[in-house]
């Protein structure tokens, strides 16, 4: 128990992946990295380290081990993961927003789209990106309307999509069509 006793545990799973890399039993040592590295993950607004770390275990399990057993959990795990590494960002790009911090707020949220496609609040994080970057003014124009196609595209049942269309026709730029797979 305590950190001492996680810290000697994943030593020697890392071990056992080095030394017995195709046994079957790797696997498991993967898989028991994420969760060490997963059970200790703070809430979106702590610490990311853990959350990062258990992303990268996660990781590994698929990469290495992607037929095992273990792998379907483990995905599973990784969404999880992501979801609380995405709502730390949003948090942060959110804050950004509210205090007028435009262009912070348009890099972070911007970023969270990109790194974490599934992430569950991503039509949110387009919504005030497009909307940061049509605060910062007519130089934006394009970044603002690249956001809120995003959004109208990948996003048609969004609460956000009627605002966005609106914006569009604002900015004068086209209005896509929603995507059949969204």
């Amino acid at each position: 128990g305590g950190a001492r006793g996680r810290a000697q545990a994943e030593a020697e799973y890392k071990n056992f992946i080095l030394f017995y890399p195709t046994m079957p039993e790797a696997a498991e040592s993967q898989e028991k990295l994420c969760m060490i590295h997963y059970k200790q993950m703070d809430k979106p607004d702590r610490d990311p380290n853990e959350g990062l770390r258990a992303e990268q275990e996660c990781r590994q399990v698929l990469i290495q081990f992607p037929n095992s057993k273990f792998a379907p959990e483990v995905e599973q795990l990784l969404r999880n993961t992501q979801e609380v590494l995405a709502s730390s960002e949003m948090g942060v790009g959110d804050f950004y927003h509210r205090r007028g911090s435009f262009s912070s707020a348009a890099n972070r949220l911007g970023g969270v789209v990109d790194q974490y496609p599934l992430f569950s609040r991503a039509d949110e994080a387009l919504w005030l990106e497009g909307d940061s970057y049509t605060r910062l003014g007519p130089r934006f124009r394009q970044q603002a309307g690249d956001a809120y196609t995003q959004l109208v595209r990948d996003y048609p049942l969004s609460d956000f999509a009627d605002q966005a269309k609106t914006r569009l026709k604002t900015l004068e730029m086209p209005i896509p069509a929603p995507d059949q797979a969204a």
